[in-house]
């Protein structure tokens, strides 16, 4: 049976990605998608217009515990510089 997140999960990993954003550059989130059964890693991007976006840097995948635990070594590996956000032809963020 699916699982979705408790709220304070939620919260807590969206802190930590909101953090790690902080230090790499970048507007990250850590939210789920409109079904809450999917979660994800979201860089902000803005667009000519001026609009803020939330792209999707991973996911959104299936809550599981496989998919926290792959979330939290991928903050980890941006805090390390191991992996990177950058901004792709279009200029929206893309995970190296």
């Amino acid at each position: 049976m699916p699982m979705a997140l408790r709220p304070e999960d939620v919260e807590r990993l969206d802190l930590r990605a909101r953090e790690v954003g902080v230090r790499i550059g970048w507007a990250l989130s850590f939210c789920e998608a409109p079904n809450p059964e999917f979660v994800g890693l979201t860089a902000d991007t803005i667009d000519e217009d001026i609009e803020r976006h939330h792209i999707f840097v991973f996911g959104p995948s299936r809550v599981d515990g496989a998919t926290v635990h792959e979330v939290e070594l991928l903050l980890d590996d941006l805090e390390r510089g191991a992996r990177r956000i950058v901004p792709d032809e279009d200029g929206d963020p893309r995970l190296t």
